[in-house]
């Protein structure tokens, strides 16, 4: 029977863990199942990466600006990267010569946690060598690449035709005002843009058989900042007559080297740029420009890349570009020479992109499709009495209705304004000269109204910007208040950051540090840890403080935090540097709106700075908590050495200092409570005569002996060793008890260690006494005193007797 149960439970046993087997395997292949849903979940979201030289420049801006109305359209996730620039020389550059910390962010930017990048790659390495340059975009071999305005053998790109521009301005200038002399302020020939637009002159001068040499072009550092290459072209150019700026910001910085030197750009000089810029236009006088579409450059750039994640083969593509003159080529008398009839209504909308060009680049404008219709309308009703030759009040009235509503919807924001004013000057001079009825006798006031109100309309405009600026200085003053209201280095410190975001339009954020500040120097590889540490979101606008257990994250999940999930109602993001000069604090993952592209930067230095402070109060938080564990061992071992110094080293007992403190404060305590106290003073019998007959060391432990007996013979008082062989007690001493008789109590006690000790020798005493009443005005030192002339007395009658029978 006992046989049959064992084989039972054997059984029993094979079936449990059977079960068990099944049931793990079964778990095994669910978790299987939800990670292989979870990764096709993640390729159906695919996360882009846009490496990008800063988010300040009108050029950068406009290409974030076409990639993210791309990935809107296509609920795809794109993650702006906007370092700075490969290799560029701060060492003059004071002001801005920790910027190199931007260029972190392209460490962070990998292809396990990107499904596809595309690289501004010419404009982030401008400063740097061509194998620096491949170096970045060799990087992500691993997924789909596209280039922006950049070309790189192996490699997808998207760009601006750079040469049918440029040749457009140059035969303007060769044809229509008989130029021979030209100069050329490029960039370097590693930057394609640069290349191209060079090989795009020389060519044109070639076509014309204008002679040239090394004179006709210096190499700049493509920005206003060139002043070198200036200052070149001047002195070794000083008879030229037109000069082509490799990009518009180039063109600004030489237009200040012209005016110092008293040269007037469009009348001593022609200059003309690259890409349009609206600050271009602004310039005095207004600058010539190649006009490309930027936005065009992200939006088929993103397109370009999600085709080839769909496993097309994608060609590269090339954008057009157009000519745009202002008064940087002289005075414009006519409407860019054309024989464009601004009363046929055919061309309206022709018109219109030429005045209002920069809205093809803002395809997010919600109102360009009304702005377009109501100027047509407008246009309509002008030409309309035009060929009529006639007008009634109400059909002028009706003119400027629409005039209102067209300039009601900002128009003006987005228009070439001097070329604008050119044509409407332009039918004033036609409609004064050709017709005698319409508008001969009132065509001055009637254009005076035109004028008043486009006049009014930019000055509304200013006014706005005005408004804009003064609430913005005022909302970024209470931002950097309210962002450093915290006390403490903690993770709620964090959140607090997260708190007064809304002005930026900012939503969902995801603050990252690392678990210690990186020290990072300039031109100095950064070696990023593996893991990070998610201190706060802020989602959908409220913020959360992330549990120290969860906060550990891989660099491979940076841009997908779970945090951060079914939250975004903005599809673009924007990784920013946390840094103060050389740390090296962590990112932050937020919502790419509007306002950041321009405040992007101040965010990263105040958060930068704000940081800096709560790692200071961490690290104050940990001295504090090491300086109050230092003060409690010192003090602690202030006790220790205070009881030592209060010690007698060989008995242990209170040495004289400790009983003399605490004796008194004995003598004051029984005087306030109305008992008396019992002074005594004791010494030891012939110590000397121990010492040298059997030892020093028999003379120590007959000190011992003495102060053990004495502490024996002291209850609720205290004995001290006050000399080399004198003792002294101090104890409250009870009414009934006489005063002979304690001394008598310490005799009896050492007459019974000495019948039952083994040495050779008795160890006595001799003791005097002092009695204090709780009236008695007598102190500590006058009690021992007389307990020592007793003691003296008592030591008269003493035997000098030492050893033993």
């Amino acid at each position: 029977g006992y046989l049959e149960f064992l084989v039972f439970l054997a059984f029993l046993n094979f079936k449990i863990v059977k079960n068990m087997l099944k049931y793990k395997l079964r778990e095994a292949n669910k978790q299987q199942c939800d990670v292989k849903e979870s990764e096709m979940g993640k390729k159906t979201k695919a996360v882009i990466g846009l490496l990008v030289s800063g988010i300040t420049d009108s050029f950068t801006v406009s290409v974030c600006r076409g990639a993210m109305k791309e990935a809107e359209d296509a609920g795809i996730t794109l993650v702006i990267l906007p370092g700075k620039y490969l290799d560029r020389d701060l060492s003059e550059r004071k002001e801005i010569m920790y910027e190199y910390q931007y260029n972190t962010l392209f460490s962070f930017a990998r292809t396990d946690n990107l499904d596809a990048v595309l690289i501004l790659a010419d404009s982030i390495g401008c400063y740097a060598s061509s194998a620096k340059i491949r170096e970045l975009v060799d990087s992500y071999r691993g997924v789909p690449c596209v280039l922006i305005a950049s070309k790189l053998e192996g490699y997808c790109s998207v760009n601006y035709d750079n040469k049918s521009g440029i040749q457009e301005a140059m035969r303007y200038l060769i044809n229509s005002l008989k130029l021979t002399k030209f100069g050329m302020i490029g960039g370097p020939n590693d930057n394609t843009d640069a290349y191209e637009r060079k090989q795009a002159f020389f060519e044109t001068l070639s076509e014309y058989g204008i002679p040239y040499s090394e004179k006709n072009y210096v190499s700049g550092c493509l920005s206003r900042f060139s002043q070198k290459a200036f200052q070149e072209m001047l002195d070794n150019f000083p008879e030229v007559e037109a000069v082509f700026c490799v990009n518009d910001d180039t063109a600004i910085g030489f237009y200040e080297t012209l005016k110092k030197r008293g040269i007037v750009p469009g009348k001593d000089v022609m200059v003309f740029g690259y890409d349009n810029t609206v600050l271009a236009a602004k310039l005095k006088p207004a600058l010539s420009s190649v006009w490309t579409d930027h936005a065009k450059l992200g939006k088929i750039g993103l397109s370009m890349v999600l085709r080839m994640l769909e496993g097309e083969t994608v060609q590269s593509e090339v954008l057009p570009a157009r000519f745009i003159r202002r008064d940087s080529f002289g005075g414009i008398n006519d409407v860019d020479g054309e024989a464009l009839n601004l009363f046929d209504k055919e061309h309206i909308n022709a018109l219109f992109d030429k005045i209002f060009y920069r809205y093809e680049s803002e395809e997010f404008y919600e109102d360009i499709k009304s702005i377009r219709q109501i100027f047509r309308q407008l246009m309509e009703s002008v030409i309309t009495s035009y060929e009529l030759g006639e007008s009634s009040t109400a059909q002028r009235n009706e003119i400027l209705r629409l005039l209102d509503v067209f300039l009601g919807y900002q128009a003006l924001e987005y228009a070439d304004v001097g070329r604008f004013l050119t044509y409407v000057e332009q039918m004033h001079n036609w409609f004064s000269k050709e017709k005698e009825g319409f508008y001969k006798e009132s065509s001055t006031s009637f254009f005076f109204m035109v004028y008043r109100k486009i006049v009014m309309s930019l000055e509304q405009r200013f006014v706005r910007m005005c408004e804009e600026e003064e609430r913005k200085q005022y909302t970024m003053k209470l931002f950097v208040k309210d962002s450093m209201q915290f006390e403490k280095g903690t993770d709620q410190s964090y959140a607090v950051l997260l708190e007064n975001l809304s002005w930026l339009d900012i939503q969902n954020v995801a603050i990252y540090v690392f678990t210690k500040p990186i020290m990072h120097l300039e031109k100095e590889k950064i070696i990023l840890p593996d893991k990070m540490l998610l201190k706060a979101v802020l989602r959908g606008g409220k913020t959360e403080t992330i549990l120290a257990t969860r906060q550990k994250r891989s660099i491979s999940e940076l841009f997908c935090p779970a945090e951060l999930e079914g939250e975004q109602t903005v599809r673009t993001q924007v990784l920013l540097p946390l840094f103060s000069n050389e740390m090296l604090y962590g990112v932050i993952l937020c919502d790419m709106t509007e306002k950041v592209f321009e405040n992007g930067e101040f965010l990263t230095y105040q958060f930068g700075s704000a940081i800096k402070v709560i790692e200071l109060l961490k690290a104050n938080a940990v001295i504090q908590s090491q300086l109050e564990e230092s003060l409690i061992t010192l003090k602690e071992n202030n006790i220790a050495l205070d009881t030592l110094s209060k010690s007698d080293a060989l008995t242990g007992i209170l040495n004289r200092r400790g009983f003399m403190d605490a004796a008194k404060e004995i003598l004051q305590r029984n005087q306030r409570a109305g008992k008396r106290t019992l002074v005594a003073y004791i010494d030891m019998n012939n110590l000397k005569v121990v010492n040298d007959r059997y030892g020093h060391d028999e003379g120590d432990f007959s000190i011992k002996v003495i102060s053990e007996q004495l502490i024996q013979a002291t209850k609720g008082g205290i004995a001290g060793r006050v000399g080399g062989d004198e003792f002294a007690i101090i104890m409250e001493y009870p009414i009934e008890r006489g005063e002979h008789a304690f001394i008598e109590e310490i005799y009896k006690g050492f007459r019974q260690y000495n019948r039952t000790s083994t040495k050779p020798y008795n160890i006595t005493v001799s003791a005097g006494t002092c009695l204090i009443s709780a009236k008695a005005e007598i102190g500590l030192k006058e009690a021992l005193n007389l307990a020592d002339g007793k003691l003296y007395e008592e030591k008269q009658h003493k035997e000098k007797t030492v050893a033993k029978g």
